[in-house]
């Protein structure tokens, strides 16, 4: 018997009752403890206060957010496009004799609404 198994002293501790619940005392505490009725920290409108005072955002710091996340999705979507097997693809539908225009014209016009829907979601 190694060292682990002496000190575990050859008893599941995943059995004992504290942890399948099994103890009433155990239970009634936990339920005590998790239902309170008051605000764990009253702050008499503190934080309210700290938050009315400070300066409102600048046109300029959301113009920048805006550029950044610009940014990140075209950043994102060359990452993409760089690992994207298009050879394969395109020569896979000129094989299946699919229109190449529309495929594409297709992937664009996809790519182009998730992005849009990315750039919207992130705004709000």
């Amino acid at each position: 018997m190694d060292k682990f198994e002496q000190r575990k002293g050859g008893t599941d501790t995943l059995s004992d009752s504290t942890f399948q619940s099994k103890d009433p005392d155990f239970d009634s505490w936990l339920s005590q403890q998790l239902q309170f009725n008051e605000p764990y920290l009253d702050d008499d409108g503190f934080c309210e206060r700290v938050m009315e005072q400070l300066p409102a955002p600048s046109r300029r710091a959301e113009r920048r957010a805006t550029c950044i996340q610009y940014a990140a999705v075209v950043a994102a979507s060359a990452i993409v496009a760089w690992q994207f097997p298009f050879g394969e693809v395109l020569s896979e539908a000129a094989r299946q004799s699919i229109s190449l225009y529309s495929l594409i014209g297709l992937g664009i016009l996809s790519s182009l609404a998730a992005m849009t829907g990315g750039i919207l979601a992130a705004r709000r």
